[in-house]
């Protein structure tokens, strides 16, 4: 397995696999992570961090991130792994390749947000260390 950064040539299977994917939805509406939010996912290099777990030229799991670099943090977005490649410690290896960029950038904490139907991920937060702070509900307004 390669672990890499996602490239705009990843648009059509992330884009996919972002929208189809019901633990990564939030809820409000059908479309969680429009076509915009995508390509500004996977061009801005100096906000968005993305990381691929590829398996012979397929992604099998990516992990998403906010990068904030004048606050010295950075705010974990997703992490999602295909079924099929669960339970093989992609999840893990995905998350020990941000977690040495985190501190190599000399980032004082990582944040996230998981929904709390969720079970799966807040276990594997709490297994990497991730501790559980107050529970809230996610709002949105679309503006369209």
């Amino acid at each position: 397995m390669k672990i890499r950064k996602g490239d705009i040539k990843d648009f059509d299977e992330f884009y996919k696999i972002l929208n189809s994917a019901s633990e990564l939805s939030g809820g409000v509406g059908k479309e969680t992570y429009p076509k915009e939010f995508v390509k500004g996912t996977l061009t801005n290099k100096e906000r968005e961090l993305v990381l691929v777990a590829e398996e012979k030229g397929k992604i099998v799991g990516f992990l998403t991130a906010e990068i904030w670099k004048e606050k010295k943090y950075s705010f974990l977005i997703d992490v999602f792994v295909k079924p099929e490649f669960r339970k093989q410690g992609v999840a893990s290896k995905l998350f020990e390749t941000y977690e040495d960029f985190c501190k190599k950038s000399h980032f004082n904490s990582i944040v996230a947000l998981v929904l709390m139907s969720n079970k799966r991920m807040q276990k594997w937060c709490k297994s990497h260390s991730i501790k559980q702070g107050d529970k809230f509900y996610y709002y949105q307004k679309n503006l369209k």
